[in-house]
């Protein structure tokens, strides 16, 4: 696996807007869980278990390993039907509405990071 410190330009400025999305939708999550329970000790609870399936790709996304990023471009599709179910409730559509965008431009940025990764390291990951 090659270092960060080898990565062309193009793919550390594409791994740094995958960074900036991955983290964004931790956030709207906790904002989402905030939202839909109020302050209450249930928060964190939820928080983790929307968020699970995503921390489990963190430190290879960190590493830039990757096997995480082509992995989380499966899973991220999980949170973009989510967002999509999101969106048809009237009282949590733009929640919903925010929550598609963000997996879009994840999804989108993951596989022109995979498509860069393999043509500049001749790789079939």
């Amino acid at each position: 696996m090659p270092e960060l410190n080898d990565f062309p330009p193009q793919l550390a400025q594409t791994r740094r807007y995958i960074l900036t999305l991955y983290y964004a939708l931790l956030v709207y999550f906790a904002v989402n869980s905030v939202v839909a329970l109020g302050a209450s000790i249930a928060v964190p609870v939820v928080w983790l278990l929307q968020t699970v399936p995503l921390l489990i790709f963190l430190p290879g996304l960190r590493r830039g390993n990757a096997r995480s990023y082509a992995w989380l471009s499966f899973v991220i599709l999980l949170y973009f039907i989510h967002g999509v179910l999101l969106a048809f409730d009237a009282q949590r559509r733009v929640l919903g509405f925010i929550e598609v965008l963000l997996c879009v431009a994840l999804f989108v940025y993951l596989i022109l990071f995979i498509r860069a990764y393999r043509t500049h390291f001749n790789t079939g990951i």
